[in-house]
């Protein structure tokens, strides 16, 4: 059985190929991410003296970094502006109904930790709704020079006899089935969508994660801080060297344990044998591989003393430059699968009798503290250099400019 897409022929056996692949390249790496994401990932040693301790600390550096870059970039939700006033009541209904913000910022999240993240739309009789898939179960499928999105593949249970799931192809659901090497489709689905209705999000042109650079610098950081913590316990388990007391019997050891005193010959000498630590060469290190995993993945440091201080906002921009950049890349990859569910949310609401259409502009935001006197009093001094719609766009505490402006009219009408 072979599938025409606009842009792609999908049979059983290019479909078996793509799962295998998945299951055998894609599937483990995500894995590895998430472990690191989650603080799981070990710490690799080596082999372990007998006796010697073994700790295991992580220091989670990955989810610090994915929490800010992903918060710096969807902390705050972007805002639709839709052409017509019933469009926005319309849709802008719809998609609060659907939890679109918050499935918005777990895409976003698994994007930072996988590269890429992928949301389900559907329609309910209550009207269209959203779903996360999961990146382990899911990949998409992409033809043509752009590399456009052709079909999405989802497995949904891989056991070692079978493996089943499904293709999303634009208007349809396909289950399949693998079974001793072999995939079989099952009677197709129509989806009231005439699009794709999975929609992935990438983090950004590779489609790697935000720590996934850094993840053997991760790797030294806690190798250094368990190696760290290995020494000092060391110290504690250190050896009593006797010099000139050749005579000493494990009775006499065990008086001066319980007297904590040690009667030495003329020539005696006691002391501990111990690591020398050098603390001060264990921070430099420590510091130097901060330094460079978040250099590398342009994540400022909160714990810059500069931060907290009442610096000026060019110095704040530039601190933050590295992340800018990060955000930016995260905004172009995001804003193409936004508008792709704006247009499924069209479609089921056209079906569902809502007469919903015409452009969509999304706004996006930095999620920062403002200084909201300051930014009115720079927009008063404006003037009528800008217009009151621009105006109202740059103040952070205005959600819907459109909105806005027509509270305002209605006021002014009223005599308010």
């Amino acid at each position: 059985m072979i599938f025409q897409t606009e842009s792609q022929t999908i049979g059983a056996e290019e479909l078996l190929r793509h799962v295998e692949a998945f299951l055998s390249e894609e599937q483990p790496r995500r894995q590895s991410l998430i472990r690191y994401y989650q603080g799981r990932q070990g710490v690799r040693k080596g082999p372990i003296a007998q006796g010697r301790p073994n700790n295991q600390l992580v220091s989670n550096y990955a989810r610090y970094i994915t929490e800010v870059h992903t918060s710096y970039f969807l902390g705050q939700p972007p805002t639709l502006t839709f052409e017509r006033r019933r469009t926005q009541e319309r849709a802008g209904r719809a998609l609060a109904e659907a939890s679109f913000h918050p499935l918005l910022y777990a895409a976003a999240r698994d994007m930072s930790i996988c590269g890429e993240g992928y949301l389900l739309t559907y329609l309910t009789p209550k009207g269209p709704r959203l779903a996360r898939l999961d990146p382990l179960e899911t990949f998409m499928l992409t033809s043509g020079v752009r590399q456009e999105p052709a079909a999405a593949v989802r497995v949904s249970r891989a056991r070692p006899a079978s493996i089943q799931g499904e293709l999303y192809l634009p208007g349809e659901r396909l289950p399949w089935e693998i079974n001793r090497k072999k995939l079989t489709f099952g009677a197709a689905e129509k989806l009231p969508f005439s699009g794709l209705t999975v929609t992935r999000f990438c983090n950004n042109l590779d489609r790697t994660g935000d720590f996934e650079p850094v993840c053997s610098l991760l790797d030294a950081y806690n190798l250094l801080l368990s190696g760290a913590m290995d020494d000092m316990q060391s110290v504690a388990n250190a050896f009593l060297a006797l010099y000139g007391m050749m005579g000493t019997t494990q009775r006499d050891i065990e008086q001066a344990n319980r007297s904590r005193v040690l009667c030495l010959s003329e020539n005696g000498k006691a002391e501990f044998v111990v690591k020398n630590l050098s603390p001060e060469a264990i921070q430099l290190l420590k510091d130097t591989i901060k330094r460079d995993l978040l250099s590398i993945t342009m994540t400022p440091d909160l714990q810059d003393e500069a931060f907290a201080g009442n610096i000026s906002g060019v110095a704040l921009e530039y601190k933050l430059w590295g992340i800018e950049q990060a955000r930016s890349a995260k905004e172009q990859g995001f804003s193409g699968g936004l508008y792709h569910i704006v247009g499924l949310f069209f479609q089921a609401l056209s079906l569902l009798g809502s007469e919903v259409g015409g452009w969509c502009a999304a706004r996006f935001y930095k999620n920062l503290p403002q200084d909201i006197t300051r930014i009115c009093e720079n927009l008063q001094r404006l003037g009528d250099t800008v217009s009151r719609r621009t105006k109202l766009e740059l103040l952070p505490f205005v959600t819907d400019p459109q909105d806005e402006e027509r509270r305002i009219l209605d006021e002014q009408q009223k005599g308010v």
